[in-house]
């Protein structure tokens, strides 16, 4: 696989190779996102608003969890794209060591964080007392199976890194399709409850993870990581260069879902029906967000192999396209959300309260998804550029400032729709941070691998 010429994207027109790599990644992501609402769905349909507020709120804290993951994965996937355009094969196989070994090492600590820490995690969040019990027993069960995440998570990134991004589409589907089948199993036929849907999940991951190791371990010899042993045990130098993105990245992401967590917590004094419609509604928009970020992570790597090759005009011209073709999705997105919200709300429940405060959230949620095309497409570069700290300062505004201090603002003389006006605002703010470290221009003589910059 390193040296495919079907995966090198420093050749080759951009528009043609940002379609051809964006497209599985929609798709990976999109089951990836799927992945996640099945529970709230099944849930919904088969076992109550209750049990709806106890995935929302225990599977939020589980995300949260699993953004260690999203920055590791991050990391390794930008150091493996400048090497792949450096063409440097031995460097390849030892960012795919140090990404495999971080993410066994992390995956395990986190997974038993998650599982002894769920019961107090819970209590701050002031989970409704009808949900809190199974609340408790889904993020138990999903956090125990992080650690087939993470190491998904790894190998998947490893591999987009390289320029192959349908192998971990074909990874994610059969995840999502067993995940489906397994939970709708466990509850309807075995009646495990919340349970069942837990263990779904990480049973759905397992697989994907073993058809993932398996499929690499079989194409070792033309694939950058041989899994002898001794690669497990990478140069200090690979590991400080994915801690090094992986770290701002991860503090990026957490810091994101932390916000998430904050709304969370203010919307479950409301009760249960708005923190189920919270929960619907949420999984709704974060489907409908994924196109644009998995097309500003393509552009992502798409830069970082042309950066690695010392080709900055080309990382440019990612970004635009990248540009072009995220404000495409967002014509479809908002035109949807607006035309039948009440419809994508009914798909997880029939209870009218909740279908009530979940169609006024996706209503007003639908001026958000500009603000996520923007920021995607001008932090593509400085992603692919390695400069995280940057992407950390444009979450942050996001996070702090809009998911954080907005929402506590708007929601002290506006409440629920003060808090759903808050959400759609805060992406503008990333978006606008972004612009300016994109037209700053630093990305364009920074990389890890060649050492051009600090």
């Amino acid at each position: 696989m390193p040296n495919s010429a079907e995966n090198d994207l420093t050749q080759g027109s951009i528009p043609r190779l940002l379609a051809r790599f964006a497209w599985p990644m929609v798709l990976a992501n999109l089951l990836q996102t799927l992945f996640t609402l099945t529970d709230i769905l099944l849930a919904g349909r088969l076992l109550g608003a209750n049990a709806m507020s106890s995935i929302a709120v225990g599977g939020q804290s589980t995300l949260f969890l699993a953004t260690f993951s999203l920055g590791l994965t991050a990391g390794g996937q930008i150091v493996i794209a400048q090497l792949k355009g450096a063409g440097s094969e031995s460097g390849q196989g030892q960012a795919v060591g140090a990404l495999f070994t971080l993410s066994l090492i992390v995956g395990v600590a986190v997974a038993l964080f998650g599982f002894f820490f769920a019961s107090p995690v819970l209590r701050f969040l002031q989970t409704p007392e009808d949900a809190l019990e199974g609340a408790l027993q889904y993020m138990q069960i999903t956090s125990l199976g992080l650690f087939f995440t993470f190491f998904y998570n790894a190998v998947a990134g490893a591999l987009r890194g390289l320029g192959n991004a349908k192998s971990p589409l074909l990874f994610a589907a059969v995840a999502a399709a067993l995940h489906a089948g397994l939970g709708f199993l466990f509850i309807s036929a075995w009646d495990m409850g919340i349970r069942g849907l837990g263990l779904a999940g990480v049973i759905a991951q397992a697989t994907a993870v073993l058809i993932g190791v398996i499929t690499l371990y079989v194409r070792r010899h033309t694939f950058a990581f041989d899994f002898h042993p001794k690669s497990f045990l990478p140069p200090l130098e690979k590991i400080g260069q994915v801690l090094k993105v992986g770290i701002p990245f991860g503090l990026q992401m957490g810091l994101l879902h932390l916000a998430n967590l904050f709304i969370a917590r203010l919307v479950n004094p409301y009760g249960i029906d708005a923190s189920a419609a919270l929960g619907a509604g949420s999984r709704v928009t974060n489907v409908l967000v994924v196109p644009m970020l998995a097309i500003g992570n393509a552009a992502s790597t798409i830069a970082g192999q042309n950066l690695g090759a010392k080709n900055p005009d080309r990382a440019t011209q990612a970004c635009r396209q990248a540009q072009i073709f995220t404000l495409g999705f967002v014509a479809i997105t908002t035109t949807l959300t607006l035309a039948i919200p009440t419809q994508l709300i009914s798909l997880f429940t029939d209870d009218p309260d909740v279908i009530k405060i979940g169609v006024q959230y996706l209503t007003i949620l639908a001026w958000c998804y500009t603000g996520h095309a923007l920021h995607s497409s001008f932090n593509a570069p400085i992603l692919g550029a390695g400069l995280t700290l940057y992407s950390l300062l444009s979450a942050a505004a996001e996070g702090l400032i809009g998911r954080i201090g907005l929402t506590w603002l708007f929601a002290s003389f506006w409440n629920l729709p003060g808090i759903f006006t808050a959400q759609a605002i805060a992406p503008y703010l990333a978006a606008a941070l972004s612009f300016f470290f994109w037209r700053q221009g630093r990305w364009k003589n920074s990389n890890l691998v060649n050492q051009t910059s600090p």
